[in-house]
């Protein structure tokens, strides 16, 4: 499929200076505890996880460690040293890493669970992409969807302060009915839709003078005061993500 914005030798060199770190892998991935617990059901006999583009595999060793569960990368990063260190230092040992482009490739297994995080939107036909996630679900499995909200003020400010990484990310996506329709086509439930989390701050470029004040204006104003607010309140307008999780029936 040749409709990607970005490409590999993006996302080698993206994740090229990641840590491996038990500390920051825990304080990202236990952001969204809440989340994590209404998708995993506690069992006693091991279940199957797997990631759709799933590296540098820090959410996929963060879940491994916490459930009893075997998680599955499958990227097509040629990596694989990133994703063993990331599941090493949680403490995993039962792991399966699949170097395989998600866009070709054609699952022979179903999971339990899938993961997409930060996927759909760097690609020009989303829903195709999206549709592509349901063949890894076994029946009554679940489907958790995270992607970035870059609409609304979100927007506004990107253009100004990260205006290369805004290209790289099909805003189309970025609109709760298009989870909505995806459920519909597929007959799945529809257990959580929401955008989620505070305004989002950070930008992947140097800043000149003026974008360095832009930055920091927004970072004292959203930081201490209505980030807050945003975590209680989501906002279409402002908050950072859209999350979905979906169960198969």
């Amino acid at each position: 499929m040749s409709d990607k914005l970005t490409t590999q030798q993006y996302w080698e060199a993206y994740y090229a200076s990641n840590h491996i770190n038990k500390e920051r892998i825990t304080s990202v991935c236990s952001y969204y505890d809440e989340f994590w617990e209404m998708f995993i059901k506690d069992s006693t006999e091991e279940q199957s996880l797997i990631e759709i583009g799933g590296f540098p595999g820090r959410y996929l060793a963060y879940l491994g460690a916490k459930y009893n569960i075997k998680p599955t990368c499958l990227d097509y990063n040629s990596d694989t040293k990133e994703i063993e260190g990331v599941f090493k230092v949680m403490g995993v040992e039962n792991y399966e890493i699949m170097q395989q482009d998600f866009t070709l490739y054609k699952t022979p297994i179903q999971y339990d669970y899938v993961i997409s995080n930060g996927f759909i939107e760097h690609f020009e036909d989303f829903n195709t992409i999206l549709d592509l996630h349901v063949d890894y679900m076994k029946p009554q499995s679940k489907l958790l969807v995270m992607i970035p909200n870059m609409r609304g003020y979100v927007r506004f400010y990107k253009y100004l302060v990260d205006y290369k990484n805004l290209k790289i990310h099909n805003l189309k996506c970025m609109h709760l009915q298009v989870f909505k329709d995806f459920a519909k086509r597929h007959d799945l439930n529809i257990n959580y839709l929401s955008h989620y989390g505070g305004f989002p701050i950070g930008v992947h470029q140097k800043l000149n003078i003026a974008q360095k004040l832009i930055f920091k204006v927004h970072r004292l104003l959203f930081k201490f005061v209505v980030n807050p607010y945003l975590m209680k309140h989501p906002s279409r307008f402002f908050s950072s993500s859209i999350i979905a999780i979906f169960e198969k029936k």
